[in-house]
Order: C-alpha cells, then sequence, then structure tokens
C-alpha cells in the first residue's frame, strides 16, 4: 500500500473507497465504466463506492449526453471532513461533560509536528468561549515561522467572530505581530518586559487549561488541562501584565 492510500484509509475511507477516489483523482473525471476497467472491480462495488464518495462529498457527478460522468473535488475536501468531525466531537465533549459523574483529574496531552501545533492553535479558539481571554506568557516573532498566513487568516477570522481579547507578554516589540493590533482588530493587547524569557517557547492560558508551545524543532504544544494551574497562571500572568512596557495602541 502506498502512503497516500494508508493517509485515506486514516480518514475513514474504506479500501474500495480509496481505491476508487484514488482512481478519479489521477483521471480527473471518469465515467462508471472506465473506473471499473482501471479499478477491476464489479460494477456493483464501483457504484456503491461512488454513492459513499458523493455523501462525503469528495467528488461531484453531471450527466453528458444521459451518462453519469464523476469528477474529484478538490482534495481539501478531505479538511472538512476532519474539521466537522472535530466539530460534532466538541457538542459532543459537551454534553457528556454535562452527564458525567466522575470528578475532572488533571490531564497532559502532547501534540507533535507543525500541523498538529497549527491544528491545537486553532482549537484552543474554538475551544475558548465567546468574550473570553486567552493569556499569551513569551509572545515570540518564532510562533510566526510555525503559523502560516493560511492559519493566521482563520485565527484572526474566530477571534472577530467570537470576540475573543488576547493579551500578550512579549521580551521586545516586533513587527510580525502588527497584522493582529491593525485597526479595527483592538480585541489584541501586547506588552513588553525583559523578563520574559527565551523566543523558543509561550505559554497560552485558558480558563481552565495551559499550553506550553515550543517553537523549535520538532515544535511540541504540551497542553495541562487543569483549572487550578491554569488560574495560577493567569494571575502570575496579571502581574507581570501590570508591570510591563503598554504598545502604542493602548493599555
Amino acid at each position: 500500500m502506498t502512503s497516500i492510500f494508508q493517509n485515506l484509509l486514516s480518514l475513514d475511507l474504506t479500501e474500495n473507497q480509496a481505491s476508487v477516489y484514488l482512481a478519479l483523482v489521477r483521471s480527473g473525471e471518469a465515467k462508471a465504466g472506465e473506473l471499473i476497467k482501471k479499478t477491476g472491480f464489479h460494477r456493483n462495488i464501483i457504484y456503491t463506492c461512488l454513492e459513499d464518495l458523493l455523501t462525503k462529498k469528495l467528488i461531484t457527478s453531471s450527466r453528458v449526453r444521459g451518462v453519469a460522468v464523476y469528477k474529484a473535488l478538490s482534495p481539501e475536501r478531505l479538511l472538512s471532513s476532519v474539521e466537522e468531525k472535530e466539530r460534532i466531537a466538541k457538542h459532543a465533549i459537551e454534553e457528556l461533560m454535562l452527564i458525567s459523574k466522575s470528578k475532572p483529574s488533571q490531564e497532559v496531552v502532547v501534540y507533535e509536528g507543525v500541523e498538529e501545533f497549527r491544528r491545537h492553535t486553532l482549537r484552543s479558539f474554538n475551544l475558548a468561549k465567546k468574550g473570553s481571554l486567552i493569556r499569551y506568557l513569551g509572545t515570540s516573532p518564532r510562533w510566526h515561522e510555525v503559523i502560516d498566513k493560511k492559519t493566521e487568516r482563520e485565527l484572526i477570522r474566530i477571534q472577530k467572530e467570537k470576540g475573543l481579547k488576547l493579551q500578550g507578554i512579549a521580551k521586545a516589540p516586533f513587527k510580525e505581530i502588527e497584522s493582529w493590533l491593525k485597526e479595527p482588530n483592538t480585541l489584541t493587547k501586547l506588552r513588553f518586559n525583559p523578563l520574559v524569557g527565551s523566543d523558543t517557547n509561550n505559554v497560552e492560558i485558558l480558563c481552565d487549561r495551559i499550553c506550553i508551545q515550543s517553537f523549535v524543532e520538532p515544535y511540541l504544544v504540551v497542553e495541562i488541562i487543569n483549572k487550578e494551574v491554569a488560574k495560577n497562571y493567569q494571575g502570575y500572568f496579571d502581574f507581570l501584565w501590570s508591570k510591563s512596557m503598554t504598545n502604542t495602541r493602548g493599555k
């Protein structure tokens, strides 16, 4: 099996669905009969897989002279599927937490690699309640080396949509943060303090967890889910914030 085939299986496609999808991606567009020849599958399997792929919104179909022609949509649709599952899982978690009788305990989760780092950052913004405050101890230009422009635009969109307030304490000013401080995005505030250590790490502080972000390979996020730990970090951050220099855009 090729790595791309294995990846498709990891995204909840069956072996038959993955084979038909790959054949269609490589062809651009094809009729069912052409896919039968390419894959060697029985016609019933082909039609079942095509219906499944249409349901998953990975392909589209049209009729040319009365014959169905199938075409693969952009592979980015696979990401939409993952994001939809994450959204559903988030709602399920919220409902399960309401009925759970077990007492919450500390959890430590490690996310490794650039893609996991980006996915976790988006997840933090999605988990945060509307109008809540996210604190960043050690805001660093290195963050912008890991987070690509597409992800950054999505983060800013979520921030504005949910009214999320961001406060960051950096060691010194840096130009990469300007896109977050430009009007009308007055939700982001930045201050400076030489007591902030290395630019190679940062602590993201939410209401019930802290996330230690490392900006050196292999790029790690260590998430500690513990309300008391988060509360202690919030207190330390607020004290340091009161002793830090303001930026040119406000207090």
